[in-house]
């Protein structure tokens, strides 16, 4: 039989060991969310009461563990508490979690069409911002020439809004003839199948105007004609850019032919009643008039009695050289003049007997000072 201290040691041991499995059990109880170990720790409390009372001689201690008792039941109680609120939660998760999968698809599906719509709707806002900041007219037209869309361009050009356009065809806007040339052009782009450019005039706000244009065809996935696609350029004063530059190049060249005449048929007065024409390079029949024309205004104006044609500068005499000699020896003398010719080399005037030149009344002198001097003496 043992002793009473033996037996309280050993109900001590064996309380704090039932206190130790609680507090393990107890830490089980937070981590697994489970009861068991609140039972075997009641357990535990109940044996150690018991030794403690076996013992009979621990009255004090049995009334301090007795108020740890109270408190352990009472945290047992909080912890199953505790326990059945987070099963609640757990099951309350799982329902969230199969709604979730469930909801997943639709949702997924709601969310990239939402996406692609805004995709879709600020490439929209961008073509429609090109489109409307273009200085040119751009427009689409069914198979039917009815018009699809327009740019702000074409609402200005046509002075109308996009809505009093759409749906409607140039003959709406424009006299017949007009019309079915643009008719026409859109037949010929379809026909085609890739860009037709071309110019064109039309007329708006009773102006005329120039125009670039490029009309191409717009098809379907399938091939199939959708309608086709304008692009007008005003180049009207481009055009008239182009106009003046080209008159002023006329007007330029027309000065340089003049001056060039006159310095291929000038008239020098050598004396009083006497001038003088060099002439270069070769004769033709145009230059051959300028010369005759020459001389009577110059005969008139200078009141010459003597006009001395110096063809030293003409390397090849032919028939027009001959030709415009006698021509001007004729008009010469019926003006009351007489012409002397100077320059004439030995080949010249074997050349000019040899094509039978009739020389009556035309004085010949070799150089341009002897006729000169001729001329004075007279």
């Amino acid at each position: 039989m043992m002793t009473p201290s033996a037996s309280g040691m050993n109900t001590a041991v064996k309380t704090f060991d039932c206190m130790a499995v609680h507090e393990r059990r107890t830490n089980a109880v937070i981590d697994s969310t489970v009861s068991r170990p609140a039972t075997d720790a009641s357990a535990c409390v109940s044996a150690w009461i018991v030794g403690v009372h076996e013992g009979g001689t621990m009255a004090e201690e049995r009334t301090a563990v007795g108020g740890d008792v109270a408190a352990l039941e009472a945290e047992i109680a909080a912890l199953r508490r505790e326990n059945a609120s987070l099963k609640a939660q757990v099951v309350a998760l799982e329902g969230a979690l199969m709604d979730v999968r469930v909801d997943a698809p639709p949702r997924m599906a709601t969310m990239r069409a939402a996406v692609i719509e805004r995709v879709d709707n600020e490439r929209r806002r961008l073509l429609h911002a090109v489109l409307d900041h273009s200085p040119s007219v751009i427009f689409v037209k069914d198979p039917e020439g009815r018009y699809l869309l327009v740019n702000r361009q074409a609402e200005h050009r046509f002075g109308r809004t996009r809505k009093e356009l759409l749906g409607r065809s140039d003959a709406d806007f424009f006299p017949p003839e007009a019309a079915q040339a643009m008719r026409e052009k859109d037949v010929e782009a379809v026909r085609r199948g890739e860009p037709l450019q071309f110019e064109e005039e039309i007329v708006f706000a009773g102006e005329l105007r120039h125009f670039h244009t490029i009309k191409f065809p717009i098809l379907n996935n399938f091939g199939a004609l959708m309608g086709v696609c304008g692009i007008a350029t005003d180049i009207t004063e481009q055009k008239r850019k182009e106009e003046e530059r080209l008159l002023l190049r006329e007007q330029v060249i027309a000065a340089q032919q003049e001056a060039l005449r006159e310095l291929s048929t000038p008239l020098v007065p050598i004396a009083e009643g006497v001038v003088a024409m060099p002439i270069v390079g070769s004769v033709d029949q145009a230059r051959a008039e300028r010369i005759m024309g020459t001389l009577l205004e110059g005969i008139g104006h200078h009141g010459a009695h003597a006009v001395i044609l110096d063809i030293t500068g003409v390397r090849t005499v032919d028939t027009n050289v001959a030709s415009a000699i006698v021509s001007a020896a004729r008009a010469v003398r019926l003006l009351g003049a007489r012409v002397i010719v100077t320059g004439v080399r030995p080949e010249v005037a074997r050349t000019l007997i040899e094509i039978g030149t009739d020389l009556d009344g035309i004085v010949m002198r070799g150089n341009l000072q002897s006729g000169i001097a001729f001329a004075l003496r007279r």
